[in-house]
């Protein structure tokens, strides 16, 4: 299986942000965060996510965080 990122694997089921947020006992703005790469999931977020989705932890891809400048 190929790594797909919070966002592939959440929209690939047709969840609303929300909607994840509400199953994993976290908030949307989380979720949100996760998925423009603001913020990497805690480890025991990212193996309830996985369970969630029923993949392995090293199959999910997480973003590049943005924002960082070059100062």
């Amino acid at each position: 299986m190929s790594m797909r990122t919070i966002r592939e694997m959440r929209s690939e089921r047709g969840l609303t942000q929300l909607e994840l947020a509400n199953s994993l006992s976290v908030t949307p703005a989380t979720v949100y965060n996760w998925e423009r790469g603001k913020y990497e999931p805690k480890a025991s977020q990212l193996r309830a996510i996985a369970q969630f989705f029923g993949v392995s932890m090293d199959d999910i891809a997480l973003e590049e965080k943005r924002g960082q400048s070059e100062d």
